[in-house]
């Protein structure tokens, strides 16, 4: 009896960073995918673990503070408790949806498995990770808003127009973004069977619909829930 030699895949984060083209085609190829329930869940509580970082240290309360501080120092505290579990919840948010939304979408182009384009994201999304701890960074430092990133166009919107959405739309295109998008370009390459500009265009289109639905939600005033 011959046996069947299965093509495995386990999630490397390091590799798929540093060895894409290498990695990626050892996943397009593969027929399982074993050992990426702990990396995931790592990723997971990495991403949480930033944002109530971000949380514990003010980063983004500026909005927030005047409103915090017409309360008494206990009510301040648990306030600034329930600021700190919200961002941890984003922060749980923020990595499920970029590791499933994008994949569904470019499943939706493919026969390949939608493991495979989780695969993926599970790869760039400490991109992403290392961009929210720039915005941390940048606001200790310089007291800057993640909008007005240095690696973005935000500090270009803020420059050319007086349109808050505008400018918060121009904040979300950043370095990082462009990084996860050309590896993106070579993760699906081997996944999905379109030509360059339309998958160039797929990608791009992704990316575009989450930058708007992120600039709507900066826009929305949670101090009113307060």
């Amino acid at each position: 009896m011959k046996q069947v030699m299965l093509l495995i895949y386990e999630l490397s984060i390091f590799k798929g960073l540093f060895y894409p083209n290498q990695s990626f085609y050892q996943l397009a190829k593969a027929e399982t995918i074993e050992r990426w329930r702990l990396r995931i869940s790592f990723l997971l509580l990495v991403s949480a673990a930033i944002f109530s970082l971000s949380g514990w240290l003010g980063v983004g309360s500026q909005a927030l503070s005047p409103a915090l501080l017409q309360h008494s120092p206990a009510e301040y505290e648990s306030l600034r408790g329930f600021f700190i579990i919200g961002r941890c919840i984003l922060g749980l948010l923020f990595a499920g949806v970029f590791l499933t939304l994008p994949a569904l979408c470019f499943s939706l182009f493919s026969h390949e498995t939608f493991s495979k384009f989780v695969m993926i994201q599970a790869i760039l999304l400490p991109i992403l990770l290392l961009e929210q701890i720039s915005y941390i960074i940048l606001a200790l430092r310089m007291d800057l808003p993640w909008y007005s990133s240095p690696f973005s166009l935000g500090v270009i919107g803020q420059y050319s127009t007086n349109y808050t959405y505008v400018i918060f739309l121009l904040g979300t295109i950043s370095i990082f973004k462009i990084w996860v998008m050309v590896m993106q370009y070579r993760g699906l390459k081997p996944l999905i069977h379109l030509g360059r500009f339309p998958l160039i265009l797929l990608i791009f289109t992704v990316h575009l619909i989450s930058w708007c639905g992120t600039s709507a939600i900066a826009m929305f005033n949670f101090v009113n829930l307060l």
